[in-house]
């Protein structure tokens, strides 16, 4: 949660009620199981919790968040009237390419055995190949990692097919992504919504997979999400 801080703290200036939460298996849940239900079932939570109006409510999601956001968001599809998702634009649900497989087989791998000080170390080094630049010693290293489930995320990821959730939700979605990062279907999941008049799809030139914490970008993306939230709540 410490990731999107800066970004919320914007948004709340615009007026708006921001919620950020950790995951199971991460954070402070960090000893919760991992699993789509588990995260479906803390979301729920949450918004009974801080009795969040459907209407008036919208899930923002960004890489693993959004990935199964889908599903979250087909379980507890009367909660929200729309949805924000990044960095989710590649496939790597039952139907993904043979690519996308290889690339989960290997991420598998490596998480099985990945420390929370290895994670950190190679958030460093991918953080230091990216030109994100968004408060990123705050939010990423600052805070540190406190992650031990990186198998049980791979599943996830794999178990969730997006192209089977996004016709039957009501609500419009809208998209971000890095023109740099993989994305082999970010075109279809917009095809695909169901509310395709009020659904958007914006795609950074020079963006990668951090693009959300790059200063090149946050500002119009946010004016973005401000836009959007506006017309669908």
């Amino acid at each position: 949660r410490a990731m999107f801080r800066p970004h919320a703290r914007i948004l709340s200036s615009k007026g708006y009620r921001c919620i950020l939460f950790d995951m199971p298996g991460h954070g402070t849940l960090v000893r919760t199981t991992l699993t789509l239900d588990e995260c479906s079932k803390t979301v729920k939570e949450i918004l009974e919790e801080e009795s969040c109006v459907p209407s008036r409510t919208i899930y923002i999601g960004a890489s693993f968040g959004a990935y199964i956001g889908f599903h979250i968001l087909s379980q507890l599809k009367d909660k929200f009237s729309g949805a924000i998702l990044l960095d989710c634009g590649q496939n790597v649900g039952p139907d993904c390419s043979l690519k996308a497989r290889i690339g989960l087989y290997f991420m598998r791998k490596f998480a099985e055995k990945m420390t929370n000080k290895a994670i950190m170390e190679t958030m460093l080094g991918v953080g230091g190949k990216s030109k994100a630049n968004y408060h990123l010693v705050e939010c990423c290293y600052a805070s540190g990692m406190f992650f031990e489930q990186g198998a049980r995320q791979c599943d996830c990821l794999h178990a969730v097919a997006p192209a089977k959730i996004i016709p039957d939700l009501d609500f419009p979605i809208q998209f971000f992504n890095g023109a740099e990062d993989h994305r082999d279907s970010e075109d279809k999941w917009l095809s695909l919504c169901k509310d395709r008049e009020r659904s958007l799809l914006k795609t950074y030139e020079e963006g990668d997979h951090f693009f959300c914490h790059d200063d090149r970008f946050v500002a119009d993306m946010l004016e973005r999400m401000d836009e959007f939230i506006k017309k669908v709540t």
